[in-house]
């Protein structure tokens, strides 16, 4: 379900939605949300244009309260869909995302939602698809950051995708213990090997894996940068109010930083 506004930014999305409804076999749909009943009829032509374009679904909402409100309403309609939609921030990332549609849908969609920070390339509809080859699930050592893995498992199958588990570590800890390690966990790349050998048997799935130094989400965003047709994977931490869960979040950097679309999870919105 890709979500749109009118803009070209928000297009920029549509093609890594055609990618991953062309090696899934998904429908795909195109959803505006208005809020001012002038506008129907121009939405509605535009909305025709590119669901005739790529030959997929549309439908166009009037709502003249809260967009993101419309969007959960209509996700839930389809309990195996995905939501497919752009932040439009570009002076950081407390703007992109607090108070705009694209955080409502996350904190209410009860389920990972794929975003895309528009790179004002102009990316239209008609210029293809793109193939995601490769989910990266990045991973913290945590309970809570594992809860991406069932996505990100299902998402790399469906996709004949391969998968990749991330960590990163604090340079500090390079060659030496890790004091917030589980028990048994001793080297610095036993819990990720470890987590790719549970999700081998868990689900039948091969994951590659990969210890990153550094800053978490300078090292993310340089680990996917220049890499194309890859999708990272992940929770986001919310925890400290709104604020402190999206602005400076590793999460949330990624989103703004990464250039590439992101299946972010907020399993516990409060």
């Amino acid at each position: 379900m890709v979500c749109l506004d009118g803009s070209s930014f928000a297009e920029e999305i549509i093609p890594y939605a055609r990618g991953i409804a062309a090696a899934t076999g998904a429908r795909l749909i195109f959803l505006r949300v208005i809020a001012r009943r002038d506008e129907p009829v121009a939405a509605e032509d535009y909305m025709r244009g590119f669901g005739q374009v790529v030959g997929a679904e549309w439908k166009v909402l009037l709502d003249d309260g809260d967009a993101g409100r419309a969007i959960v309403a209509e996700l839930s309609r389809y309990p195996g869909a995905l939501a497919a939609i752009t932040t439009h921030g570009r002076t950081g990332l407390l703007q992109a995302l607090v108070g705009s549609v694209a955080l409502s849908v996350i904190r209410s969609a009860h389920r990972p939602v794929l975003l895309y920070r528009p790179r004002g390339k102009a990316i239209r509809a008609k210029e293809g698809a793109v193939r995601i080859d490769t989910v990266v699930a990045t991973l913290d050592g945590s309970e809570f950051s594992e809860v991406i893995l069932p996505p990100a498992v299902e998402m790399a199958r469906s996709l004949k995708a391969r998968l990749e588990l991330v960590q990163v570590l604090p340079l500090e800890t390079q060659g030496t213990y890790l004091s917030e390690a589980r028990s048994g966990d001793l080297l610095e790349s036993s819990y990720v090997h470890g987590q790719a050998e549970r999700t081998r048997r868990a689900y039948g799935l091969e994951a590659d894996w990969e210890v990153l130094h550094g800053e978490p989400a300078e090292a993310i965003c340089s680990y996917v940068e220049g890499r194309d047709g890859v999708m990272l994977a992940m929770t986001s931490h919310a925890r400290g109010g709104l604020e402190r869960a999206v602005f400076g979040s590793v999460s949330g950097e990624c989103v703004r930083r990464a250039g590439v679309p992101v299946l972010l999870y907020w399993p516990n919105p409060h």
